[in-house]
């Protein structure tokens, strides 16, 4: 099922990341990129304004794109346009707490949900995922020759 988030809104939506820190964007993608890797689905992010240079528009991201509205037009307008892109509405999600594009959405038969809802969702997996990152780090955490050395020194003395 493909997701199509509102970008600017989603983080205006969270009480954690500000649209005034110059990083928000940033921070927003780090942890909707954590989401779709673990839910492993096709997700399109769309920011007011014009393109930073951060990361994630690189093409082994195929299920992961973060769009610009074209020149002259708003965010809401480019995502109005990728929704008129589908045929089966059903299979989309909308995430945006703006009332016109949740109508508009729900006109064509899109799934919605509120950005602050779905901000409480990726937190939820941005933590699952931070700790199964530490727990993976711990089980292959590299021992060092040196270390080797001194267990030996003390297990040979018995």
């Amino acid at each position: 099922m493909p997701t199509i988030i509102d970008g600017n809104n989603l983080i205006g939506s969270s009480p954690d990341i500000s649209l005034d820190d110059p990083a928000a964007r940033e921070k927003m993608l780090h942890m909707v990129k954590t989401y779709q890797e673990s839910k492993n689905g096709n997700i399109i992010i769309v920011f007011d304004g014009k393109p930073e240079s951060i990361y994630y528009n690189d093409n082994s991201a195929e299920k992961f794109s973060v769009v610009y509205p074209r020149y002259g037009c708003s965010a809401d307008e480019e995502i109005k346009e990728i929704l008129n892109g589908y045929s089966d509405f059903k299979s989309v999600k909308l995430v945006s707490s703006d009332r016109d594009l949740k109508i508009f959405a729900k006109s064509k038969g899109a799934k919605t949900i509120n950005s602050i809802e779905f901000y409480f969702e990726l937190k939820r997996v941005y933590r699952l995922n931070g700790k199964k990152e530490e727990k993976l780090r711990r089980i292959h955490n590299k021992i060092s020759k040196q270390e080797v050395d001194q267990w030996l020194k003390i297990f040979e003395n018995d």
